[in-house]
C-alpha cells in the first residue's frame, strides 16, 4: 500500500460510516489519544526526576524527550487503529521508507551516531560556553540529532552533531580558571627591570587576577620594534572580559603614568565574538 492507497482507505472510512457514530468515535479516539500524552508526559518526569541524581543534564532531557515522543507515536497508532487502518501497511510503505532513508540516511543518521559519540565522551552539558568555528554561545540543549546554543548577542544557533565531530570544538566554561595572555612590545631603551615590577604590581592590585596561580613575566624576543614581552594571568572563568578589559586600562594608565614607552598589545588566545 503506498501513500495514495492510504489516503483512499481513510476517505472510504469517513465516507461509509455513520455521521453519529462517526463524531462518538472521532472525540472518544481524540480523549485517548489526548489521555496518553499526557500519561507518558508524566512518565518522563517521574523518570527524569528519579534518574536525575544519577545521570547529567543532557542524558536526563534526551531521555525525557525519548519517552515523550514515544507518547506521541503512540497516540498516533491508536488513532489510526481505532479507524481500523492496517499500520503496518504505512509503516512498511515501500515507496516512503526508500525516501527517508535515500535523503536522510546520510546526514540523520549521521547527527544522531554523532550525538552518541559526543555523549559518551562528556564534552559538554547544558549551560557550558562552547565555541565551533565562529559560534559562541551558551549551550540550551543536547538532542540527538544537534545541539541548541544561545550567542551572546543573543542569536539562537542549530548545529548539527555531525558538525561538532567534524571540527575543533572548544568548551570554554569546562574548567574553573583559565590563562590570558598578553603580549606588548617597549622600546630597546626602557628599562626591563622597572616594567618587570610595574606589570607585576599592576597584576597584584587587580582584583580579577588570581594570586595562585601567579602571573608570568618573560621577555619573549627581540624584534626591530622593540623588546617583546609575554604577560600571563589567571583568572576566574566566568569574568573572562572584566578581566581582559580591567588588565588593559591598568596597563595603559600605568604605563602612561611611568612615562614608559610601548606599543600595540596583543591578547591571545581570545574566543572569536568576545572582542
Amino acid at each position: 500500500m503506498d501513500i495514495q492507497e492510504f489516503i483512499q482507505a481513510v476517505g472510504k472510512h469517513i465516507r461509509e460510516a455513520d455521521p453519529i457514530e462517526l463524531l462518538v468515535s472521532v472525540l472518544g479516539t481524540i480523549a485517548m489519544a489526548l489521555a496518553i500524552i499526557i500519561v507518558f508526559n508524566i512518565l518522563q518526569l517521574i523518570i527524569g526526576t528519579l534518574l536525575k541524581k544519577h545521570l547529567n543534564g543532557q542524558r536526563t532531557l534526551l531521555l525525557k524527550k525519548s519517552i515523550k515522543y514515544t507518547g506521541f507515536i503512540m497516540a498516533l497508532l491508536f488513532i489510526f487503529k481505532s479507524m481500523g487502518i492496517d499500520t503496518s501497511a504505512l509503516l512498511g510503505a515501500a515507496g516512503v521508507v526508500g525516501i527517508i532513508i535515500g535523503f536522510a540516511a546520510q546526514t540523520t543518521v549521521s547527527s544522531l551516531l554523532s550525538g552518541l559519540f559526543l555523549l559518551s565522551e562528556k564534552s559538554f552539558k547544558v549551560g557550558d560556553t562552547i565555541q565551533i568555528g565562529n559560534t559562541l554561545g551558551i549551550i540550551l540543549s543536547v538532542d540527538l540529532l544537534s545541539v541548541k546554543v544561545r550567542t551572546f548577542d543573543n542569536i539562537f544557533v542549530r548545529i548539527p552533531n555531525e558538525t561538532l565531530i567534524q571540527n575543533n570544538l572548544m568548551t570554554l566554561s569546562r574548567f574553573p580558571i583559565r590563562r590570558l595572555d598578553l603580549t606588548f612590545t617597549v622600546a630597546y631603551s626602557e628599562d626591563l627591570e622597572k616594567i618587570r615590577d610595574v606589570v607585576l604590581d599592576i597584576t597584584a592590585k587587580n582584583h580579577f587576577v588570581l594570586v595562585n596561580p601567579g602571573p608570568l613575566f618573560r621577555v619573549d624576543k627581540l624584534d626591530l620594534s622593540g623588546v617583546q614581552i609575554i604577560l600571563n594571568v589567571w583568572f576566574d572563568s566566568n569574568y573572562l572580559l572584566d578581566t581582559k578589559t580591567s588588565m588593559l586600562m591598568d596597563i595603559k594608565q600605568r604605563f602612561e603614568k611611568e612615562c614608559i614607552e610601548f606599543s600595540k598589545i596583543n591578547i591571545q588566545p581570545f574566543p572569536v565574538g568576545t572582542v
